[in-house]
């Protein structure tokens, strides 16, 4: 199964810098939008304790997940 995230992201934060979070959780940087207040990012891993480690950094409800 697969999981997701979706969430804004301070706009000061690179892209880089965000796909390097995500690897260091266990998921990926699925989609990445930059927008002029945030970027619109999405997370997605395979395994469910990865992206929820992932939420809890962000400081994020674990309902935010989607399973696909």
């Amino acid at each position: 199964m697969t999981y997701t995230l979706t969430t804004d992201i301070v706009h000061t934060s690179s892209k880089s810098e965000i796909k390097q979070f995500a690897e260091e959780h266990g998921c990926i940087l699925l989609k990445f939008k930059a927008l002029e207040s945030n970027h619109l990012v999405t997370f997605s891993s395979n395994n469910l304790d990865y992206i929820q480690e992932l939420t809890d950094q962000l400081q994020l409800s674990h309902s935010r997940i989607i399973s696909l």
